[in-house]
């Protein structure tokens, strides 16, 4: 090994220790929002999470959840850690690839300078994407991004060591690679064109366009022969096998896939065998990467595996070949058109029968319905604006100013492909990276929220508005990143510079960035309004730019060697490198991405556990609301008597079964339909057809109904069969008060307080499946085991109960207590008062709040739920008259929750403590709390004052906000006799006014 390439080596892995070091640094110390609750949980024990899995990443976080020791407070410490050692690996062979694609613009001897240039070239790019935005979000959290990006590094690097030795075992490798990476995350595909574009110019003389176009057809063949043929169709030829197998000749379930299997197994070995014996070594090459395909792939035996031995998490329930097939096929989403499809107004005209769907049943593979591909009336090419979502359309309309009752045109659907789908959900991700961010709020196409900036006020101002005196809501976001573009530019001039000397090698990074970034925009063809940014899934094309960014020092050089300094310009180009890029990306991007300290996605779930009475039932919806429940229970072990339900899992016939089983301490929940009444395929959804019927039905009548299969309880369809309908919306359920005492759902002294029984009108059009088991369990539950329901989320996932529910700390009760026509409180204003506070005063836990360097969106949330449930519980507490008891909530709550203004709707929860603090006379805190809302107010409100009028209706919901709230404290200090106060706000209010009107 020669000197450089010894030093090559030593920086390579000193720049995996220093990134390690600062993700390290940086790192959430448990569990985090998103998925990373039902990975941790799924890794700790093996579990099957949601579709289409990732087996590898949880057996590799299982591996490091063992040096937890026991401790289970410390598994995701240690799994988190693992997303560390990826990412800090991801940067080592970043590195290496770029010094290694740097060293082929040398065909003689390297002077000491060159070799430096080199190795800082290497440097600047590695360490401008230790720094980059999407990358180091993923580095401090157990997701899969982590690793999927490794094994994308791996790869790239891989060829490009196969295109400097020319040793075919490289190439077996990266099909090795690219296998495990499956069972990771699919985006590692990806680099499928780039590695076959690099082994096109290595093997061709005299490249050519042509050539080239066919080398990028090959590389589309490959990958679609890995994501379809090897992911998904190999696994639909081994359950046809086994269809076979099972049904026709009367074997076991899995016989016929073992047959498959072995059947493969030898067909391969035979081929191999045969290119051997005739000396065909592509064909001998080819096989062998297959087999090293399909060898990565192989992890996902560990999802059948342990689907079959039922674990407590084990979503879609996958333990057959058809429910593997559809657990790849990612059934439980919905298929978006790509190359032809519907617009939004589009209405179906038919529906065409493709394929029978299978379920395991007892003994033999039974039909559980049928494909449909569907028609409609209104089709485009290259389908871009196809959601028929209520909220979709409205955006769609608004994007495009389209007006109602109008189609969008190819035009205007391109359009929003151009402006929307890439611009807004690409480009905008890009510029964060590279050139700077306004704030940490997730974006939807606002002036104020979630967008790219330069940090230079007159560029930002033509797109943005007025850029000085930015409000506190922007300036005081730790999100606010200004990079002035300088990563964004010194990529650009590297990407010259390396097309001057290397036509090639940038063709094939720039393939890498169009693949990793662009294609998946059309590929995944997003709908609007996602529920959260999705920068992450672009995380490769930043990768394959930081190479630009590195080379971005050789262009400085190349610059500054005209005046014949080549030290000097050597050291002038890495420090303006370091400088221009990583330094700046790295001091600014630190404050949002120091995750240490956080703990508040823990707590929350700690505090919505004890928010629920011993033997509950907790119904919750999405993932933030779940995973960090599962978390919780099943790795430490917290509150295990309470049953968490997922509603929308609920529409799954195996979800429904674990259900009626116990599960840790919690028993099963009394699901009394049969398994036939509700496997797949079976009631999936009942439509509502009225009836006339006035009185409303006892809820367990309906059931019977619902779930008869009687002729005379469906309704007859035209092709002559028959299907069960909801014939009424208005449901009851009858009330025994003295059962309700008897398991301690009220006191003796509430009896009077109870309805004899509850009636409520069902919000939907369709009761799913999923509503059907959850009405069920409510018929069924005779109030032995106290039931709630997560807190803000849609009315519709209340199935019309809302009136009887009460807040208890973050979840609501259901309580049948009788119904005041007058009180027009919302369901959160509601409190089960005495036990509300009993939960907040004695068992919540807000440290987290206060040891956390940084306040993500989804901890402010959580902050801001928090506040409005210490609000509404010390108004009631006033109302009631319980005066002492609603000044040690107030006083609690100032001390918990962090009173910051992040946004206008802040000032909210701030006026309703003020009001809190004018009735408990505590008139010095409300003044104080008063004039901080009241500066925050006028500084937001002023800056939006400040705009062109024209951009008013972009800030017409904070203008209402802030403008009620002031009002509002107007108010409220005049009424408390605050003359200075009120008239100074009463002032402020009229301008304002004025400039809005």
């Amino acid at each position: 090994m020669n000197r450089y390439q010894k030093i090559n080596n030593l920086v390579g892995f000193l720049l995996f220790l220093f990134a390690g070091v600062v993700y390290w640094l940086t790192m959430e110390p448990t569990v985090s929002f998103w998925d990373c609750g039902e990975f941790i949980t799924a890794a700790d024990k093996l579990q099957v999470g949601h579709q289409p899995g990732a087996p590898l990443f949880l057996m590799i976080g299982k591996l490091f959840s063992l040096l937890a020791g026991g401790d289970t407070t410390k598994i995701a410490y240690w799994i988190n850690f693992s997303s560390v050692i990826f990412s800090a690996a991801t940067v080592m062979f970043l590195y290496w690839t770029i010094t290694l694609i740097a060293n082929k613009l040398y065909t003689k001897e390297k002077t000491i300078a060159d070799t430096l240039t080199v190795i800082a070239t290497g440097v600047v790019g590695a360490l401008a994407f230790t720094f980059s935005d999407t990358f180091w979000f993923s580095a401090v959290e157990s997701e899969v991004y982590s690793l999927s990006i490794l094994f994308t590094a791996i790869v790239f690097w891989a060829i490009l060591k196969w295109e400097q030795h020319t040793d075919d075992r490289w190439l077996v490798l990266i099909a090795f690679v690219i296998g495990l990476s499956i069972g990771v995350h699919l985006l590692s595909l990806l680099a499928i064109p780039a590695v076959v574009l690099v082994y096109y110019f290595k093997k061709t003389a005299k490249p050519t366009t042509f050539g080239i176009i066919k080398a990028i057809a090959a590389a589309g063949v490959i990958w679609v022969i890995v994501q379809f043929v090897i992911i998904q169709y190999f696994v639909l030829f081994a359950a046809k096998f086994d269809l076979f197998f099972v049904n026709t000749l009367g074997f076991g379930f899995g016989y016929g896939a073992m047959a498959f299997i072995l059947l493969l197994a030898g067909s391969i070995s035979f081929a191999i065998y045969y290119s051997i014996k005739h000396k065909k070594y592509n064909l001998n090459l080819g096989m062998i990467c297959l087999t090293f395909v399909l060898f990565g792939f192989s992890s996902y035996f560990l999802i059948i595996i342990r689907a079959d031995a039922k674990p407590s998490l084990n979503l879609s329930n996958p333990d057959n070949a058809f429910a593997l097939y559809g657990y790849l096929g990612r059934t439980n989403y919905e298929k978006t058109p790509l190359l032809y499809g519907q617009t939004f107004d589009a209405r179906q005209i038919s529906g065409n029968e493709t394929f029978t769907k299978y379920r395991k049943g007892k003994e033999k593979y039974e039909v559980s319905g049928k494909g449909v591909d569907i028609e409609y009336d209104k089709n485009l090419l290259f389908p871009r604006t196809y959601s028929d979502k209520p909220g979709h359309i409205n955006f769609y309309k608004q994007w495009l100013n389209l007006a109602d009752g109008q189609t969008p045109s190819f035009a205007q659907n391109l359009k929003f492909f151009a402006s929307y789908q890439v611009g807004f959900m690409y480009w905008r991700y890009f510029f964060w990276n590279f050139v700077g961010r306004q704030n940490d709020n997730q974006g939807q196409g606002g002036y104020s929220e979630g967008n790219w900036i330069t940090g230079i006020k007159s560029l930002d101002a033509v797109r943005l508005g007025n850029q000085t005196n930015l409000p506190p809501s922007i300036v005081d976001n730790e999100g606010f990143n200004r990079f002035y573009g300088l990563p964004l530019i010194l990529g650009i001039a590297g990407l010259f510079f390396l097309y001057r000397r290397n036509r090639n090698d940038t063709l094939v990074i720039t393939t890498l960035f169009l693949f990793t970034g662009l294609a998946i925009i059309i590929y995944l063809n997003q709908d609007p309004l996602q529920v959260r940014e999705r920068d992450y899934a672009y995380v490769g094309s930043f990768y394959a730019y930081a190479i630009f960014i590195g080379f971005g020092v050789f262009a400085i050089r190349e610059w500054l060697s005209r005046f014949n300094a080549p030290k000097l310009s050597l050291v002038v180009a890495s420090l303006v490198g370091l400088l221009a890029a990583p330094a700046i990306m790295g001091v600014q991007g630190w404050g949002d991405h120091d995750r240490s300290g956080k703990t508040t996605a823990l707590e929350w779930a700690k505090n919505y556990l004890n928010s629920c009475a011993p033997n509950a039932i907790l119904f919750v919806t999405a993932d933030n609301d779940t995973f960090p429940l599962w978390y919780a229970q099943e790795v430490e072990r917290i509150r295990t008597d309470i049953r968490v339900v997922n509603i929308q899992y609920l529409s799954d016939d195996s979800y429904i079964n674990q259900m009626k089983l116990k599960l840790n301490n919690s028993a099963p929940l009394p699901v009394k339909m049969p398994t036939e009444k509700y496997v797949n395929g079976v009631r999936d959804y009942i439509q509502y057809d009225d009836f006339g019927i006035k009185d409303s039905v006892e809820l367990k009548d309906l059931l019977s109904v619902l779930t008869s299969d009687e002729k005379s309880d469906m309704l007859p369809l035209t092709d002559g069969s028959f299907v069960n309908f909801l014939p009424t919306k208005n449901f009851k359920l009858t009330v025994d008060p003295d059962q309700l005492i008897k398991t301690h759902t009220i006191s003796a002294k509430d009896k009077d307080k109870v309805a004899k029984q509850m009636e409520w009108n069902y919000n939907k059009n369709i009761m799913f499946k999923s509503d059907l088991a959850l009405l069920d369990i409510i018929a069924n539950n005779n109030w032995e085991r106290p039931i709630y329901f997560e807190s803000n989320v849609s009315e519709d996932t209340y199935v019309g109960l809302g009136k009887y529910l009460y807040l208890e700390g973050y979840a609501l009760r259901l309580l049948p207590f009788k119904v005041d026509p007058n009180d027009t409180r919302d369901k959160l204003e509601k409190t089960n008062s005495d036990l509300m506070y009993d939960n907040l005063m004695h068992k919540f836990d807000f440290k987290g709040f206060k040891t956390a360097k940084y306040m993500d969106p989804e901890s402010r949330r959580v902050a801001q739920s928090s506040w409005t449930a210490y609000n509404s519980l010390t108004t009631n507490l006033v109302m009631e008259g319980k005066m002492d008891k609603a000044r040690n909530i107030l006083v609690k709550s100032v001390k918990d929750i962090p009173l910051k203004s992040y946004s206008i709707d802040d000032s909210i929860n701030r006026f309703q403590t003020i009001q809190n603090m004018y009735a408990l006379n505590e008139i010095k805190a409300a003044n104080s709390l008063t004039n901080e809302t009241f500066e925050f107010l006028n500084k937001e409100l002023t800056y939006i004052a400040s705009l062109e009028p024209e951009r008013f209706n972009a800030y017409i919901r904070d203008i209402k906000l802030g403008m009620y709230v002031l009002s509002n404290l107007h108010r409220v200090t005049e009424g408390y006799k605050q003359t200075e106060l009120s008239n100074k706000i009463g002032k402020k209010y009229e301008e304002l006014l004025a400039r809005f009107s």
